[in-house]
């Protein structure tokens, strides 16, 4: 009876520590959009945030930059407390690249990882996330900072703003990426073909999103925009095409 009721106490302490934050970060979500012209060719946009050990132990931190998507002219790179790293390195700990320097943290300390997103003056959304671990324990992801950026020019910028309050689908035609400008609280987007078939929804979309069409066939689509009660309150016409050189 002692052993069981000690078993259950350790498995309990070990549930505890398991769902216990070991990372801080702030801010954990970026969202932003940015305007430029024709002449910011050197245009950079610098975020900073402050990561802490929460964990009560010290921590050997490992971070990998994902890109979920970002057109092909943009790059980006981090500097954390050890090292500024180049566009190219996607991790701090990768024995592949020959970098192995993980971010040392005793409990409760903290520091500061700058990303810096370069795009080279080409518009366009872009996703990344980066994602923390400790080196001693890989498989446990700490967590993670996301980054959503949209680049606009500036004069289809002031032409959106002549719409006024009009939702408008931007670029359209669309190759890659599509947004949404002047949108209400959405509960969700969905996409029809013209034979009336829903190909793809989009749940919970938020402003500065982009929303991927690329992959669907070219040709004329219909988006029902669709608040959170699960009424239409708009439909908009998309054209998907391919644009070649």
């Amino acid at each position: 009876m002692k052993a069981s009721l000690l078993f259950i106490l350790v498995l309990g302490f070990g549930f505890s520590l398991a769902g216990q934050q070991a990372l801080s970060i702030e801010p954990a979500n970026i969202r932003k959009q940015i305007s430029i012209t024709a002449n910011d060719v050197s245009h950079e946009e610098v975020f900073k945030v402050e990561v802490k050990n929460l964990s009560g132990r010290r921590l050997r931190l490992r971070w990998d930059k994902i890109v979920a998507y970002q057109p092909y002219a943009w790059e980006s790179q981090i500097c954390d407390k050890e090292a500024s790293y180049p566009p190219s390195v996607t991790s701090n700990y990768d024995p592949f690249q020959g970098v192995l320097a993980p971010v040392v943290l005793e409990a409760g300390e903290s520091f500061e990882l700058f990303f810096t997103i370069s795009p080279y003056n080409t518009t366009g959304q872009s996703k990344v996330e980066i994602v923390f671990r400790d080196i001693d324990r890989p498989d446990n992801i700490l967590g993670t900072a996301s980054f959503q950026i949209s680049l606009t020019d500036a004069e289809d910028t002031a032409k959106l703003a002549e719409l006024g309050g009009r939702i408008k689908v931007y670029p359209n035609p669309v190759h890659d990426r599509f947004f949404l400008t002047n949108t209400p609280e959405l509960g969700r987007i969905d996409i029809y073909n013209t034979l009336g078939r829903k190909v793809r929804s989009f749940e919970n979309p938020q402003p500065g999103d982009s929303f991927l069409a690329g992959d669907l066939p070219q040709g004329v689509y219909l988006l029902h925009l669709v608040d959170r009660n699960g009424k239409v309150v708009r439909t908009l016409r998309l054209l998907r095409r391919d644009f070649r050189p």
